[in-house]
């Protein structure tokens, strides 16, 4: 679990010769994802303030990977969208966990039955054990 948060936590190229941190990436995928958006849009799928949301757009526009541009509809609003660099760093990382995945699920397939069952029971014990350390209700 350790070595999967540090890869979470860790800086990664996606095609542009970028280093993007998760939130950054985070930040552009939301932003590849619904084309159009604004800060207040984010602060609020993300549940943060503006202002974070604006430091964060700050930094993909200073590596050129998101482009602001004023809403057709009311000019005095800022709108989001992807460069092309912005782009090749999206489908970087959706490939990114393309493979991934893909990696981890044929490991999965190669499982017996009586060792898939063991890894369900595993997980099961460590996700209970994790809500009775949060406090969380079952």
């Amino acid at each position: 679990m350790h070595k999967m948060a540090a890869i979470e936590e860790s800086p990664f190229d996606f095609g542009t010769g970028d280093l993007l941190t998760r939130s950054e990436v985070h930040t552009l995928m939301a932003v590849g994802k619904k084309p159009g958006s604004n800060v207040t849009d984010l602060a609020k799928f993300f549940d943060i303030t503006k202002s974070a949301v604006s430091q964060m757009v700050n930094k993909l526009l200073q590596k050129k990977l998101v482009e602001k541009y004023h809403n057709k509809d009311n000019d005095k609003e800022i709108c989001l969208r992807l460069s092309s660099r912005g782009r090749i760093a999206f489908l970087g990382h959706e490939q990114f966990h393309l493979k991934t995945h893909a990696r981890i699920e044929q490991r999965l397939r190669e499982m017996t039955d009586e060792e898939f069952r063991f890894l369900q029971e595993f997980f099961r014990i460590i996700e209970e054990t994790a809500d009775e350390s949060l406090g969380v209700s079952q």
